[in-house]
C-alpha cells in the first residue's frame, strides 16, 4: 500500500508507527509541519498563526504533495488538526486516529463542529480504548466506522532487566496541563521526604516544563530529582526496566501508551484513577479475571489532582513486596493478552488493507 501519513513527526509514536508499516514493505510519506527524526518527510508550510489556521492553510501545499503521491489510504492522526487537513484534501480514503485529549477533553461550539465535520469524512475511526470510542461516536464518528484498538508496545523492547532501583519513581508524560506534573512533584515530595534512598526522574519534555523545574528545584531534596528530557523508545523502555514505580497523575487519557509501556517493563504504576486506566489496571487487589473489556492488571490508584492521595499510592506500591510480585506478573499477563503492538497493528493494518482495496472493513471483533 501507499500510505500517506498525516501527524506530528516531533512525536516518538508517529515515528514508531511509520517505521512499523513500513517494515511491514508498505510505501509509507510522512506529511508535518512540524520537523521530526530523521526519515522520509515532506515538511509542509508553517505559518507563525494559531493552529486553528495553520493547519488548514497548509492544506494547499498537502494536496499538491497528495497528488503527487497519488495514496491508496490517507492516514491522520489527531482529529482537531491532521484529521482537519485530511478531510480538507479531499483525497479518500481516510482514516482519523484519534489520541485521546482531541476528543475526550471538553470542546467549545467550534471545537465540536469542526470534529464533527471531520469523522463525518472518516472512513475509518481508529480509537484506542472503548472511552474514546464512545467519545468518538458522541462526536458524530458512524459506529460502524470505529474500531477500538490499542496500539501495544513493543514486547522485546520493554521487558523487565536486572537491577531495578528500590525507591525510584519515573513519571514520563509530557510537560503540559493534562498530564499535572505539578501532583507529581508535590506527591513526590512526600515520599522522598519519608525514604531518604527514594529519587524522581521525569522524562518527555512540552511548554511546562521551565515551570516544572522551578517547582521541582523548590519542593524537592537536592541531588535526588532530575530531567531526563525526550528518550528515544530504547531509552524509555531503560529507565522503565530500571525504575520501581511508575507515576502518572494525568486529568484525561485514552489508552495510555506511558501505562503500557510500564506494565510490560515491571515497573509498578501508580496512576490516577480515570476511565482510560481503569480499562487496563484496577486498585490493590481487586482484579477479577477481567472486566467487560477483558483482562486488567494491578495498580495502586488514587484521585485526579491529589498529591497526598498519590504520595499514599507510592508507600503502598513500595511497602508490599509480595503485592508488588503479584502485580509484576498480572500486569505481564495482560500486555501478552491484550497489549501486544504487533498484534494490534496487524488488526489496524487489515482495516487499512481493506480500504485501500475497496472492501467493507473487518468486522470490529475481527479487525
Amino acid at each position: 500500500m501507499k500510505l500517506a501519513t498525516l501527524a506530528n513527526a516531533s512525536v516518538v509514536h508517529t515515528r514508531r508507527w511509520v517505521e512499523h508499516f513500513r517494515a511491514r514493505g508498505h510505501d509509507v510519506r510522512v506529511y508535518s509541519l512540524e520537523p521530526g527524526w530523521n526519515g522520509d518527510i515532506v515538511r509542509l508550510p508553517a505559518l507563525p498563526l494559531p493552529g486553528a489556521l495553520r493547519y488548514p492553510l497548509a492544506v494547499p501545499g498537502l494536496r499538491r504533495e497528495l497528488e503527487r503521491f497519488a495514496p491508496d489510504l490517507v492516514d491522520a492522526h489527531f482529529v482537531p488538526n491532521y484529521g482537519l487537513m485530511g478531510a480538507l484534501s479531499g483525497f479518500r480514503p481516510l482514516s482519523v486516529a484519534a489520541w485521546g485529549s482531541d476528543l475526550l477533553v471538553s470542546p467549545g461550539p467550534l471545537r465540536s463542529a469542526r470534529s464533527r465535520f471531520v469523522l463525518g469524512h472518516a472512513a475509518l475511526v481508529l480509537c484506542d480504548a472503548a472511552n474514546l470510542a464512545e467519545a468518538a461516536c458522541r462526536a458524530g464518528a458512524d459506529p460502524a466506522r470505529v474500531r477500538t484498538i490499542s496500539w501495544g508496545v513493543d514486547r522485546v523492547l520493554f521487558r523487565p532487566a536486572p537491577g531495578r532501583e528500590h525507591g525510584l519513581l519515573l513519571s514520563t508524560r509530557m510537560h503540559e496541563d493534562v498530564y499535572d506534573l505539578e501532583t507529581v512533584i508535590e506527591g513526590a515530595a512526600r515520599v522522598l521526604a519519608a525514604h531518604p534512598h527514594a529519587q524522581l526522574v521525569l522524562a518527555g519534555d512540552g511548554s511546562r516544563r521551565a515551570a516544572l523545574e522551578r517547582l521541582a528545584a523548590s519542593r524537592l531534596p537536592g541531588g535526588r530529582h532530575r530531567f531526563v528530557g525526550r528518550l528515544s523508545p530504547a531509552e524509555m523502555a531503560g529507565w522503565l526496566a530500571r525504575a520501581e514505580v511508575y507515576v502518572s497523575a494525568s486529568r484525561s487519557d485514552s489508552t495510555s501508551q506511558s501505562l503500557l509501556e510500564a506494565m510490560a517493563a515491571g515497573a509498578l504504576p501508580v496512576v490516577s484513577d480515570i476511565p482510560g486506566n481503569r480499562e487496563w489496571v484496577t486498585d490493590g487487589d481487586r482484579a477479577d479475571a477481567g472486566d467487560r473489556r477483558g483482562l486488567v492488571g494491578l495498580a495502586q490508584l488514587f484521585a485526579p489532582g491529589d498529591a497526598q492521595g498519590l504520595a499514599d499510592a507510592v508507600e503502598r506500591a513500595l511497602g508490599d513486596a509480595e503485592w508488588a510480585g503479584r502485580a509484576r506478573a498480572r500486569n505481564a499477563e495482560v500486555i501478552a493478552a491484550r497489549g501486544d503492538w504487533d498484534v494490534n497493528l496487524s488488526r489496524i493494518e487489515s482495516c487499512f488493507e481493506a480500504l485501500a482495496h475497496g472492501r467493507p472493513l473487518p468486522p470490529a471483533e475481527a479487525a
